[in-house]
């Protein structure tokens, strides 16, 4: 694990919180003052915070230990960090689990973490952030400008409203760097893996089909699957395959399925434009994947960036719910272990299908990172892997869900602290 360059080096500190009066004040406070600091005054962030070894002149509302170092600029501490997210009436919108679990290792490694609403983004000395006390009580607190941004704005609502496009102005002036820059686009991810050499291991895609295309496409594959550009969790999904007896259409919403059956090609599409979402779409070949106790399973990733390299954070193996049309857990899927899953398919196989799997998701991030000007720092993939042993990508997503693996989860929340860290430091 990457240690903060505050943690690396410096004094035991704590970034203090008071009351006074009918304000809340910071201070940084010490045991004693380290050895050869004569001044008063301790950078955080933007700001400039009084350093006190005396008792506090008012209740304390929240206290966060850190470390102090000294620079040619003068005496500094933090580092300090904020996770963007939604406004809302409870003071933000976002995963709390995720927020929790970040601020509570960012504690440990003596980084100071806040949640930042956008709506808190303005042109004042400090914005109001949110930090967590006790078990489920989060508090609003004036903070210093963070020196590094996680973007998780929980909805692609959110991050079309004027809020987060002077949130973006914000940053830049400031020269705070941000990671993710927003969602992806099914259409735009599919067209930048399209022109890459690895195109290959994409099915064959087309953004808006119409009606000759759909039809030409089932003609061809027998089954194909229509997708929101802009949709998460598999909502608005619609998949139409050949069956004895017709085609059959199945549309996801809101976790469940709708199904026709024994329908001619002209039927089929019509029940698609009944189904659809009022959204662009992209048409995509189905694949016969492997099936894990028979049920078709894709592999989904967790990859991050690291020192300017991509890495597999750690992988597990989705499965179909019964009669499911995606592999997603909140629609009825199940996970499963990857090697187990490997081994059962491909008996003798499965490490050296595991490496293939991580060296094309890795490889995938780089392209997908290159086409975003490098301002990714972690993304989720799916990868199928078809009966004959051939890797498929099948979707990336900017902002991934929570995995239900707790090691992935651990190392993953670790990543995000280090790539703040690198942002806001430098790697190294």
């Amino acid at each position: 694990m990457m240690r903060t360059r505050a943690a690396r080096r410096g004094a035991h500190a704590e970034l203090i919180w008071y009351q006074s009066g009918e304000h809340i004040q910071m201070t940084v406070r010490m045991a004693s003052s380290p050895a050869g600091m004569d001044a008063a005054w301790v950078r955080v962030g933007n700001l400039q915070v009084p350093l006190t070894t005396a008792r506090l002149p008012g209740p304390c509302v929240y206290r966060h230990p850190v470390r102090i170092w000294h620079t040619k600029a003068g005496w500094e501490t933090g580092p300090v960090f904020a996770v963007l997210v939604g406004p809302g009436g409870r003071g933000f919108t976002g995963n709390r689990a995720d927020l929790r679990d970040l601020q509570r290792t960012a504690r440990k490694r003596h980084a100071f973490l806040y949640v930042l609403p956008l709506d808190a983004v303005d042109d004042q000395p400090t914005w109001t952030g949110y930090v967590r006390i006790g078990d489920r009580k989060w508090i609003p607190l004036p903070c210093p400008h963070p020196q590094a941004v996680y973007n998780r704005v929980p909805t692609r609502d959110g991050e079309r409203t004027p809020w987060m496009a002077h949130a973006r102005t914000r940053f830049c002036a400031l020269h705070i760097p941000m990671f993710n820059p927003g969602y992806f686009n099914k259409a735009e991810i599919y067209r930048i893996v399209a022109d890459s050499p690895l195109s290959s291991h994409l099915p064959e895609t087309v953004t808006r089909p119409s009606r000759t295309a759909f039809t030409a496409m089932l003609r061809r594959h027998g089954a194909v699957y229509l997708k929101p550009v802009g949709g998460s969790l598999g909502h608005g999904i619609i998949l139409v395959a050949r069956e004895p007896s017709g085609f059959r259409v199945c549309a996801l919403r809101h976790g469940t399925c709708r199904a026709r059956a024994g329908l001619t090609a002209a039927e089929a599409w019509q029940a698609v434009r009944t189904e659809r979402l009022r959204a662009p779409y992209v048409a995509q070949a189905a694949k016969r994947l492997i099936a894990w106790q028979g049920r078709p399973c894709d592999v989904r990733l967790l990859v991050q960036k690291r020192a300017g390299s991509w890495r597999v954070v750690g992988k597990g193996v989705r499965v179909s719910g019964p009669g499911a049309i995606t592999t997603h857990v909140p629609n009825g899927g199940s996970i499963a272990d990857t090697r187990k899953v490997l081994s059962a398919a491909f008996p003798g196989r499965a490490d050296d299908l595991a490496r293939e799997i991580d060296h094309l998701a890795v490889r995938m991030a780089e392209v997908i990172d290159r086409a975003y000007s490098g301002q990714l720092g972690e993304m989720s993939m799916d990868i199928g892997i078809d009966v004959e042993g051939k890797l498929w990508f099948f979707e990336a997503n900017a902002k991934p869900m929570r995995f239900d693996e707790p090691e992935i989860r651990r190392r993953a929340v670790q990543g995000v602290l280090d790539h703040l860290e690198e942002l806001a430091f430098g790697a190294g």
